[in-house]
This record gives structure tokens, C-alpha cells and sequence, in this order.
């Protein structure tokens, strides 16, 4: 009796044994703790798939070996540039044959000063195209709001109102101040402008009331004016504008002078140009410097005509 009584314990425990151990072993066992995070393979399909599509679409042509080389010497001879100058400075290039941008310091922020006339511009272009402005429109001064000192010709003969056209030609050709100052009013007042202007072209914020760019910002507003003002013919007037504008220095030297579309800005060491240059190849170029009085002025000038001289002799056929 003891003895079949041992038998079926034996037999009891080798069976619960094979049933425990098939059940951890099993190729179907599920980890509850981790179930909700774990993907199912249609998942994973999905995921891997659209990593892959989003590589391919990144994905640029292999640049030819002389233009690596030509780069490589544009970005030379910025950065020996840029050493030299005895300041603070920031540039960007933007070949707009190839897309191709180079920088030195490019994220460094400066005071903006006039160059984000150019912008404000664009914006009051494209309120116009959305109806919510009229370029016969008359814009009431008002001196609280509106006055300002520095470059502009309104101040020597300020009028009661002005056309919405006529403050447009006046902020870029003359960098009129008081022109800017009643484009701003439009958006309710300088702040909103500029919060505006920020958030549409750069997708960020500055501090209002000393409004920065970098030389890349700079170079991303002026690519879509480069880009955009073919099929727009208010991004097309800004460019004539900018152009025909009666700062004859920093860009526009006597070897790019009728050939460059370019805005300037000044605030005491503060010297800006940002421009788009009519070489065969053109290209974008921005520069913002921080120096001494007027060290900025001839610096543009210089570092413009050694690329302009590049663009134009060495370009790779």
C-alpha cells in the first residue's frame, strides 16, 4: 500500500513539473508588466518604414568634388575675415545655384537695427495680398508713436498722413525711420510687429525691445524674398527697392555697384549689410559686425568684393 502510494505522489509531481515548465518556456508566454509598451509587428513595420521614408527625403545629392574644394575656399576666406576684424562679427553665404550655406559665427545674435526693414516689408506685402490692407491707404502720423531721429527724408517735411506704397519705397530706399515706426502701427504697435515678424519668418522669440538676428536669420528672410519674388510682385518691388536704394557703401562697392539688392543697418557700433548679389552664380550674403565707430563700413565692403571676386572667377563649370 506505502509503496503504491509513493508511486502516485511521483507520478503527480512529475506531472505538475511538466506542466510548470512548459508553461514558462513557451514561445506564446505574454510579459503582462510590459504589454502596453510593447509595439505589435504591424507597428514596428509602420515605425521602421516611415524612418526610412524620412531618411530618403533628407537625403541630398553627393557633392561634386570641385565644389567641395570651392567651398572650402569661400569658408577660408570668411574665416580669415572674420579674424580679422577687431570686434564681434557674424556672416553667412548662401550659394542659390546649389542651396549651399556656409557660416561663421552664423548663430551669434546683434542688434538688428535697420535690416529688419526688410521683413517688416514682406509682412506689410502680405497683409496687402490677404485684404487686410490697402496700398492706398492713408497712415496717420502721430508723433508720440512715430517719431524718430536718424536716416529718412520724411523727417525734414513730415505730412499729416501717408500712403501705405509710400511708407513701403521710404523704409527701404531711404531706411526711413519714421516710414518703419508707421508700418509698425499697422500690427497695433512695434512690439506686435516684430512679435509678427519673429514668429512668421523665424520661429522664435527676441527680446521686443532690443530686437536681435543672426546672419542666419538674416540669410533665411532674404532666401525666401530670392525665392518667392518671381510669382510676387510686392516680394518683387521690395528687391527694387532694396536695389535702388541711396546707401551707396558696405555691398554695393564699385565692383558690384547695380548688380546687389542689399539693406543696411546702423546703430552706433553696430554695422549691418544684408544682401542678395547678381553675380552668374548669385549668392546670399549677410554680414553683422560689432566694432569700433564705422570699422564695420569698410569691412562689408572688403569681404563682399573677395567673395563676389570668388563667385565670379572661380565658380566650378
Amino acid at each position: 500500500m506505502e509503496k503504491k502510494r509513493m508511486l502516485l505522489y511521483g507520478f503527480i509531481f512529475s506531472t505538475c513539473f511538466f506542466l510548470i515548465v512548459t508553461f514558462f518556456f513557451s514561445t506564446q508566454t505574454v510579459d503582462y508588466a510590459h504589454e502596453t509598451e510593447a509595439p505589435s509587428s504591424s507597428n514596428l513595420t509602420d515605425e521602421t518604414t516611415t524612418v526610412s521614408t524620412t531618411e530618403s527625403s533628407e537625403a541630398k545629392p553627393e557633392e561634386k568634388p570641385e565644389l567641395t574644394a570651392y567651398y572650402d575656399k569661400i569658408k577660408q576666406t570668411m574665416t580669415k575675415a572674420a579674424d580679422s576684424f577687431q570686434g564681434e562679427v557674424g556672416m553667412t553665404y548662401v550659394d542659390l545655384t546649389t542651396g549651399k550655406q556656409l557660416s561663421v559665427n552664423g548663430t551669434q545674435e546683434f542688434y538688428s537695427a535697420s535690416t529688419i526693414k526688410v521683413p517688416l516689408t514682406m509682412m506689410i506685402a502680405d497683409k496687402v495680398a490677404a485684404g487686410e490692407l490697402k496700398w492706398e491707404d492713408q497712415l496717420t502720423y502721430n508723433e508720440k508713436n512715430d517719431y524718430e531721429t536718424g536716416t529718412g527724408i520724411i523727417i525734414n517735411d513730415i505730412q499729416p498722413k501717408y500712403s501705405v506704397r509710400t511708407l513701403q519705397e521710404y523704409s527701404i530706399i531711404y531706411s526711413d525711420n519714421i516710414a518703419k515706426n508707421m508700418l509698425y502701427d499697422t500690427f497695433g504697435s512695434d512690439i506686435k510687429a516684430k512679435q509678427a515678424i519673429y514668429a512668421h519668418f523665424l520661429q522664435k522669440e527676441t527680446d521686443w525691445t532690443d530686437a536681435k538676428f543672426t546672419s542666419e536669420d538674416a540669410a533665411k528672410i532674404l532666401k525666401i524674398l530670392y525665392q518667392e519674388k518671381a510669382t510676387n510682385p510686392e516680394y518683387q518691388a521690395i528687391y527694387d527697392y532694396m536695389k535702388h536704394t541711396v546707401f551707396h557703401e558696405r555691398m554695393d562697392t564699385p565692383t558690384t555697384s547695380g548688380k546687389v539688392a542689399h539693406k543696411i543697418g546702423s546703430y552706433e557700433g553696430f554695422l549691418h549689410d544684408i544682401g542678395i548679389l547678381e553675380t552668374e552664380h548669385p549668392f546670399i550674403l549677410t554680414v553683422f559686425t560689432n566694432g569700433k565707430t564705422n570699422a564695420g563700413i569698410s569691412y562689408i565692403s572688403t569681404i563682399t568684393d573677395q567673395l563676389w571676386n570668388l563667385q565670379s572667377n572661380e565658380y566650378p563649370k
